[in-house]
């Protein structure tokens, strides 16, 4: 590599590291909105709303579940 191009090499790493986490969030919330969004229309059908804090504990765990389980994958190393 030569010294010019060593020298944008970590701009380019924190850019692409900006993006991995970009898209780690969308992965993890993102379906965890729409797993809520389902769970409470569900819970209205069967029986009525569930309160705010449910669906926001909710939602939030299940985002950070997919938030451990998508982060091996998407913040890997790519050279």
């Amino acid at each position: 590599m030569t010294t010019a191009v060593a020298r944008f090499v970590p701009e380019k790493r924190q850019r692409v590291r900006g993006a991995q986490l970009v898209g780690l969030a969308i992965a993890a919330i993102v379906p965890a909105i729409i797993w809520c969004v389902l769970i409470d229309a569900v819970a209205m059908w069967i029986s009525g709303p569930l309160s705010l804090q449910t669906i926001l504990i909710t939602g939030i765990a299940i985002a950070l579940f997919l938030a451990v389980i998508c982060a091996p994958l998407i913040l890997r190393y790519r050279d």
